[in-house]
């Protein structure tokens, strides 16, 4: 019988009917920044772009440009590009000339279109009009309403981009809070995507509204048929403070928190993504700089992604990039900017993507040939085992005497909690913990184990672990990730928290009753 990894692999993966290529991209830059025109030349060269589709503009002053200013500097000088070099925007059939489907804009372009008070409401309720520049290009060389986000008819779809009369372009920026950053967004996507990006898959549901910890849920379930390791975070809490994620985290999706937290806070101990990394947490607020360390897409680029997504203003849920529908067209092999493009629901609004447009990370997946290692080697498990445990546990064994064996044994571990096994998980986490060379993968497993007895009913033997760990770990930069959940594991601690709680909530009814006292005193 046809195995479960291949039989939903087909869902995700299908066949990919297009690839962007080089000659559809136009690169716009800001010809009076030399970080702007060194990072367009050296994205030329690097992807072999043709040399006449970069497009230098002049005029340009700041992150923020009023709408006549996109009019005068911005929509007019491209709309003229295109008819002296003859180019086709896709929102204007009339024009003559080749069709290009991207523009990818260099550091120092602006970042938003300011609110004008002559516009409407671009949403009931929003308070201003404005939209980010990426956004608005979308619809480069259309006519429409600017009262209003205007629906993205490529959302959803699948396949060839002018197989469907879309008439929308795609379109990313790389740009990050330091010139490093920018050139590893140039560079690390070509080098990557030969040999296809391996590790694992971190998934942080638990948002506020139940829409949106569906398309996070679906998500995960892409990784786990995949063949992706998955650590998958399903309380209402994000990831704790100072947790040690693993090195080695290709694809993070998470939400929501308006600044970086957990291991992506910047007092916590340094944490990086695999190369060529996809991270994207989703915020209302998450690029309202994409210069800021502070903001979540600057965060999770200076930590190493490659590809990240956010907004510039309040987008509403229903306007923000859909992890669900992103993460499942990049498995399938699309590049960066059709997958985003695919999986906005919205255009002439307030999202950004930052990336090289022409990345197809998963488009090598396929072939697991390409490398050797424990990445490559789960996958190759989970693609082997036709969904039996015991098939599954088997090729772990065999692997766990490698050097990396601790990787397949936490992500079979993980595999068994997420199948309800937790005498098995704890004693895969246990081993993972005992081949782990590194403090932080050695702290996390022992974590996970400890919290694993402790949901399985075997709360002494969890407390007595914790009590050993907290005496092993005092200098440990990880301490906060073991304090948090010692407070949940040892009884001691969890009644002296609940204890100091009452005794905070009573003073505070005191003193707000002695205040009152004070105020109205009896004649």
């Amino acid at each position: 019988m046809k195995n479960i990894l291949s039989l939903l692999a087909a869902v995700v993966l299908g066949t990919m009917a297009h690839a962007l290529v080089p000659q559809d991209v136009v690169v716009v830059f800001n010809a009076e920044s030399e970080l702007s025109v060194r990072t367009a030349e050296a994205y030329c060269a690097k992807r072999g772009i043709p040399r006449e589709n970069a497009v230098g503009l002049h005029g340009i002053k700041a992150a923020d440009i009023s709408r006549a200013d996109y009019n005068r500097f911005i929509m007019e000088p491209l709309m003229e590009e295109a008819h002296v070099r003859g180019w086709q925007w896709p929102a204007n059939n009339k024009m003559l000339g080749k069709r290009k489907a991207a523009i990818v804009l260099m550091p120092d372009m602006p970042l938003r279109i300011k609110a004008a008070a002559n516009l409407p409401q671009q949403l009931a309720g929003s308070g201003n009009n404005s939209a980010s520049l990426d956004s608005e290009l979308m619809l480069l060389g259309a006519l429409y309403p600017l009262g209003g986000p205007l629906p993205n008819r490529a959302y959803k779809k699948d396949g060839n981009i002018s197989d469907y009369d879309a008439h929308i372009l795609a379109v990313c920026r790389i740009d990050a809070p330091d010139e490093l950053t920018i050139r590893r967004m140039v560079n690390d996507p070509a080098e990557v995507e030969r040999r296809g990006l391996w590790g694992w898959a971190v998934v942080d549901q638990g948002g506020p509204y139940p829409e949106g910890d569906a398309m996070f849920k679906t998500a995960a379930s892409y990784a786990k048929v995949q063949g992706f390791p998955l650590f998958n975070e399903t309380s209402k809490q994000c990831i704790g403070p100072d947790f040690p994620l693993s090195p080695h985290v290709a694809v993070y999706l998470g939400w929501y928190s308006q600044w970086p937290n957990g291991p992506f806070a910047a007092t916590a101990p340094k944490f990086s993504f695999e190369k060529g990394a996809v991270a994207y947490h989703l915020h209302s607020f998450s690029a309202l700089s994409v210069k800021d360390p502070k903001q979540w897409v600057g965060t999770l680029l200076q930590r190493g992604a490659a590809v990240t997504a956010g907004n510039v203003a309040e987008p509403y849920l229903g306007g923000c990039l859909d992890p669900e529908i992103f993460f499942a067209r990049l498995l399938r092999g699309y590049t960066v900017a059709e997958a985003a493009l695919m999986a906005t629901p919205t255009a002439s609004w307030q999202g950004v993507v930052l990336g090289d447009p022409l990345y197809r990370p998963f488009a090598a997946r396929k072939s697991a040939s390409v490398a050797d290692n424990a990445f490559t080697r789960w996958y190759r498990a989970c693609r082997d085992s036709s969904a039996s445990l015991d098939a599954l546990e088997g090729q772990v064994v065999s692997n766990l005497r490698r050097q990396d064996g601790a990787v397949v044994a936490e992500a079979f571990a993980w595999h068994c909690a997420e199948t309800n096994r937790l005498d098995k998980a704890a004693d895969y986490f246990r081993m993972a913990a005992e081949m782990s060379t590194a403090p932080a993968d050695w702290t996390r497993n022992m974590l996970l184990q400890i919290t694993v007895n402790y949901n399985r009913g075997e709360k002494t033997l969890a407390e007595a672990q914790m009590t050993r760990m907290l005496e092993q770990t005092m200098g440990s930069p990880y301490r906060k990730a073991i304090e948090e959940t010692a407070d949940t594991v040892v009884e001691e601690r969890r009644k002296a928290k609940a204890a100091a709680a009452a005794a905070k909530a009573k003073a505070a009814a005191e003193a707000a009753k002695a205040k009152k006292t004070a105020k109205n005193p009896k004649k």
